[in-house]
This record gives structure tokens, sequence and C-alpha cells, in this order.
């Protein structure tokens, strides 16, 4: 459905539909390291209530925020973005040493690299605001496409 009501084809009606599928069938390594960051994440957030913290510098000193915390953030922060984006949902957030990894599925038919460059850029601009001028670099891998 459109914005205005209108009703639209189902996408998985559109031939074009048929690479997606050709796609989704084909075999895809996994990243190195993936797994390891994606369940360190999970850890962190179900694991110690007092694991290491994340140090980030400002003029006023320097402020110490959890793994835990920053992860829950970023994905608060990385959810909203996503639905004020539209067709965007976050699957998974994790700290690894590069940074903030959001995983994210798209809706089939949204312009997937431009909706993850800006949902990258918003989210580091939110990051930026609420720990006051510094924010980890954070990358976004498109993990999925889904056909609504």
């Amino acid at each position: 459905m459109t914005p205005s009501g209108e009703m639209t084809e189902d996408p998985r009606d559109d031939p074009n539909w048929e690479l997606v599928r050709a796609a989704a069938g084909a075999p895809v390594p996994t990243p190195p390291g993936l797994i390891a960051r994606v369940l360190h994440s999970v850890h962190g957030l179900r694991g110690r209530v007092f694991g290491a913290s994340v140090e980030f510098p400002s003029e006023r000193g320097t402020l110490r925020v959890s793994e835990r915390v920053l992860v829950l953030l970023a994905r608060r922060l990385a959810a909203g973005i996503g639905q004020e984006i539209g067709g965007v949902h976050i699957s998974a957030v994790a700290l690894d040493g590069d940074g903030l990894q959001v995983l994210l599925t798209v809706r089939y038919g949204v312009a997937a690299g431009e909706a993850s460059a800006l949902l990258r850029a918003r989210l580091h601009a939110a990051l930026t605001d609420q720990l006051g001028g510094t924010a980890p670099v954070v990358t976004v891998h498109i993990v999925d496409v889904h056909p609504d």
C-alpha cells in the first residue's frame, strides 16, 4: 500500500522477483568473524551485568559507557530511524573492534543502498548527539530482502 492508501501490486508477482529468488538460492559465505561478533553482542546483552566499557573522549572529560548500553542505545535509535526511512528492519546490532555492526533487512522495492547509507549516517549523527561529540564507526550490512 502506498502512503496515499492506494493498493500496490504484490512484489512477488514482479518478474524481477525471480532474480531475488535466484540470489536467495545461491550459497553466500558468512563474512569472517560475523558470527563471533553477533554472539559477543548477544552475550553482552544477556550476560554479565558489569561488562567492559567503551570510552569516548570529549571536551568535558571521558565518558564511559558499557558495551551493553551502547548496543541497546544503537539498536533503539536504529529501529526508530529505520521506521522513519520505511521498509527497513534492524535484525541485529553488535559491537566489535571496528565499531558498531548493524544488520538490516529491506522491503523489496526499497533502494537498499540509499536506505543503508541514510541509516548509517543518521545513526552515527544520533549517537554522536547522545554521546556528546564522539561515536563509534557504524557499518551497515544488508542481510535480507523481504516481500512486504
